[in-house]
């Protein structure tokens, strides 16, 4: 696989993303003089060559970038850019917090404490006084209680992954099994891999089972002082 600069390489992960428009890359690989030197010659061509306006260019222009891709570094680049979102807390937070409930799902099990742990406490919500069954039932009030009572677990969790990424104690791989779930190498201590929001609370002597609870729901659903009097 050729070796790009990584101004091209972040160029062609925001294409695949759809981040970049297909007439905004039309117009740079015109333009641009440093991809030839990096491409051999019949890549290139068959880029350049790439008829933009007709049907289905944007899956064949996609094919065409994955053959100059990691699809590690990309799934790595594409998690980051989720964290780094939820990091900073825009409008789409909820929404990224259900993605990594979603991706823990389908087997990123490193996401545990995010995923299942937050994720799934937006998309299936525990408010006081509220029979709501999804995130978007909520009311604006409702929502901003859900957040603000993740915090402050919800930014260690992210630091957390942020560093397990950049450290390459989790090393993505971008590929899939025939079931859909997603591989990776982990190479965190086993401390590193305890939970930070699940606690066992029982265990059977006999069997050796034991259960475990989220902390943050207790802490979602837990009463005031005052209203254990009502």
């Amino acid at each position: 696989m050729t070796i790009l600069p990584q101004d091209i390489k972040e160029r062609f992960y925001k294409t695949i993303k759809g981040e970049i428009s297909l007439d905004d890359f039309e117009q740079w690989l015109y333009a641009d003089k440093e991809l030839e030197k990096h491409l051999k010659s019949e890549d290139y061509l068959d880029l350049i060559s790439l008829s933009f306006k007709q049907s289905g260019a944007k899956y064949e222009l996609w094919n065409l970038l994955k053959k100059h891709i990691d699809l590690g570094e990309f799934e790595k680049y594409k998690m980051l850019g989720l964290l780094n979102e939820a990091k900073h807390k825009t409008e789409r937070l909820p929404y990224i917090l259900m993605e990594f409930y979603d991706l823990y799902c389908k087997g990123y099990n490193f996401l545990q404490d995010l995923g299942l742990g937050i994720g799934l406490a937006v998309e299936v919500p525990r408010v006081n006084n509220t029979t709501a069954d999804s995130w978007d039932e909520l009311t604006t009030e409702q929502q901003k209680e859900l957040l603000d009572s993740f915090t402050p677990e919800l930014e260690e969790c992210i630091e957390q992954v942020i560093y397990w990424l950049e450290t390459n104690k989790i090393k993505l791989t971008g590929e899939q099994d025939e079931i859909g779930h997603y591989d990776y190498e982990d190479l965190r201590t086993e401390e590193e891999r305890k939970s930070k929001l699940w606690v066992t609370v029982s265990e059977d002597k006999e069997t050796g089972f034991s259960a475990s609870k989220n902390t943050l729901w207790d802490k979602q659903t837990e009463k005031k002082w005052w209203e254990f009097w009502k």
